[in-house]
């Protein structure tokens, strides 16, 4: 019996011992774990600091520029040789009592600008003069900075920040706060001559631009289209800041417009057709349309159709390019006995303005006009340009927008708003828009059953 009992004892000490083993075993197996683990990590941290150190670390001052980003060029200066320059500072060009508006026709729209005499009236007048002599056509935004928030222009002779200048230097004026929207020139300085568009607040300039002045204010929708140029903005590999928009973009031309009511009589008529309508149908023009519109009116384009009566009053304040060559095509019978060729429920639209072919490939009238701002918005009871997706290619086209499903227009925004409709008005087009049939073979949807016909449009005066 005490054999048996010690060969019991020795089994479970034997048991015993195979545990204790394995259990420092597995100890020693975790502790390897461990270090391993911790070289792992030890050896990732130092790749993932190396990687960075070679990339310039997260210092924003460092930045990566991408190597397949190829840095745009930019078209030969306008004046090359200098010849844009002045002997003295202009004389008085600006009447001091009343508004002007300077407007900016570039490769992608027209900016839209409200001067502002009081606040810095040498340099309004200076920029002013330029401007209407010809001195920025042809002249291209060179520089955008996405950090400062602004773009700049204005260098005829080298499209860089390094251009001479005109040839001479004003006073800047009185100093303000810098907000978004405000349109600034260089008053003195080795960069006088040169602007700058403030698309954001807090500006902040990462080159040295001299003796600004605010010489005045975007209008309209004027800043969407500033901000459209400043997110194109591409990083310039020499530098550490700044670069310029993704393609060129060029001043045509800025025409400096008095913005106050025009005095009676004071417009030019011998180029427009008589008000009263009077005159003969003209489908086919050499050139775009001379003003014929009052600034100091109110104009309502009466659509006279099969489907009913719409009355749309044009934007003639913001619009007045888009709204007057509207009213002079109207006055010319333009319109007259064409369809509403087109209805879309799906984006809420109803189309025409086409009298050679009542279809979207109307030749037009045999010109074109610029689009006035960009970001527009689409509301129920709008006019508004029809165009091709190519920038300033709007003629005579247009549509109404009729209900909620234009907003998926708002994506675009180019398409310039120049009237609005009452409600008795929209409630027509909603007839017209709910009287839509598919046509089979018809890429843009179809038209209203029975053909809604455009017997005339007039165009009333007021105020």
């Amino acid at each position: 019996m005490a054999t048996d009992k010690r060969q019991r004892q020795r089994a479970r000490r034997q048991v015993a011992q195979q545990k204790a083993k394995a259990t420092e075993s597995r100890g020693r197996i975790r502790s390897r774990g461990v270090r391993v683990s911790l070289i792992a990590a030890v050896i990732v941290v130092a790749v993932v600091i190396l990687w960075l150190w070679a990339r310039g670390g997260d210092d924003e001052s460092a930045p990566v520029f991408d190597e397949n980003v190829v840095f745009p060029e930019l078209p030969l200066p306008p004046d090359p040789r200098g010849e844009r320059t002045f002997d003295s500072a202009p004389d008085q060009f600006l009447d001091p009592d009343v508004g002007y508006s300077a407007v900016f026709d570039t490769s992608i729209g027209v900016v839209r600008v409200k001067l502002d005499q009081e606040l810095s009236p040498e340099a309004v007048n200076a920029f002013a003069v330029l401007a209407d002599d010809g001195y920025y056509d042809g002249s291209a935004i060179f520089y955008t900075d996405d950090v400062g928030g602004y773009i700049q222009g204005g260098s005829p002779h080298t499209n860089s920040a390094e251009d001479p200048g005109p040839g001479f230097t004003v006073t800047p004026g009185e100093s303000i706060d810098y907000e978004a929207g405000q349109l600034l020139w260089s008053a003195e300085g080795n960069s006088t001559g040169q602007f700058l568009f403030l698309a954001r607040d807090g500006f902040q300039p990462s080159q040295a631009v001299s003796g600004l002045a605010v010489v005045g204010e975007t209008e309209d929708n004027s800043l969407s289209l500033i901000r459209t140029i400043l997110d194109s903005h591409v990083d310039n590999p020499d530098t550490a800041f700044g670069g310029r928009p993704s393609e060129s973009v060029i001043v045509n031309s800025i025409a400096i417009q008095s913005s106050d009511p025009t005095p009676e009589g004071s417009i030019d008529l011998s180029g427009c057709p008589p008000a009263d309508g009077s005159g003969p149908q003209v489908l086919d023009f050499d050139g775009p349309q001379p003003m014929c519109l009052d600034a100091s009116k109110q104009y309502t384009a009466v659509f006279n159709t099969t489907a009913g009566e719409m009355r749309i009053d044009l934007d003639v304040a913001n619009t007045p390019v888009t709204a007057n060559n509207f009213a002079v095509l109207a006055r010319y019978h333009y319109y007259d006995n064409t369809l509403l060729f087109r209805t879309d429920p799906g984006i809420g639209i109803i189309q025409g303005g086409a009298p050679h072919t009542n279809s979207p490939s109307d030749p037009g009238p045999g010109y074109t006009i610029p689009d006035e701002g960009s970001g527009f918005t689409y509301e129920p009871g709008q006019i508004v340009m029809a165009r091709t997706a190519a920038p300033n290619s709007a003629s005579a086209q247009f549509f109404f927008a009729v209900n909620e499903n234009t907003a998926l227009l708002n994506s675009q925004g180019t398409y310039v708003v120049f009237g609005q409709m009452d409600s008795e008005s929209l409630g027509v087009a909603e007839a017209i828009l709910a009287s839509h049939v598919d046509q089979p073979g018809n890429r843009l949807g179809g038209a209203p059953e029975p053909q809604v016909i455009v017997n005339s449009v007039t165009i009333e005066e007021s105020g």
